[in-house]
């Protein structure tokens, strides 16, 4: 599961990908970047594609939960579009680890995200994210 610099959310290897980094905060359990989404990504004249919107989401939380040392695959993204998102406008991204929890055999993390316009939420997501047993832990970037 390593990234090798190709993942198309942060993969700075990556021509066609948004290539955004991402600040981590062990303390604060949560990650966050601002940018800006350009016409490449563009789903409806002047508006970013929901697939795009989508993807920033999963891939912050992703991150939100390397900030405790945990490598994390998706397992259920569930995404609530408040308002479009125009091209070309700054937004900022952040993401959260609400708990985390052992059931079964699994390690379950449950992370918050948001895209925020001026402070307002433009889009927001919960997902429920499994901790990837090969990789294990990591050390946190702060």
């Amino acid at each position: 599961m390593m990234e090798k610099g190709n993942c198309f959310v942060c993969g700075p290897s990556n021509d066609v990908g948004l290539r955004l980094h991402f600040e981590m905060d062990r303390e604060k359990q949560q990650a966050e970047c601002s940018t800006v989404i350009t016409a490449d990504y563009q789903g409806w004249s002047g508006i970013a594609h929901g697939g795009i919107i989508a993807s920033i989401l999963d891939g912050s939380m992703v991150y939100a939960c390397k900030s405790i040392g945990l490598l994390c695959r998706t397992a259920e993204l569930n995404v609530r579009y408040k308002k479009e998102i125009p091209l070309n406008v700054p937004v900022h991204i952040q993401a959260t680890v609400r708990d985390h929890v052992r059931w079964l055999s699994y390690h379950v993390v449950h992370t918050d995200a948001v895209i925020k316009i001026n402070g307002k939420v433009a889009a927001r997501a919960k997902g429920k994210m499994f901790v990837d047993k090969k990789q294990g832990k990591h050390d946190a970037v702060r």
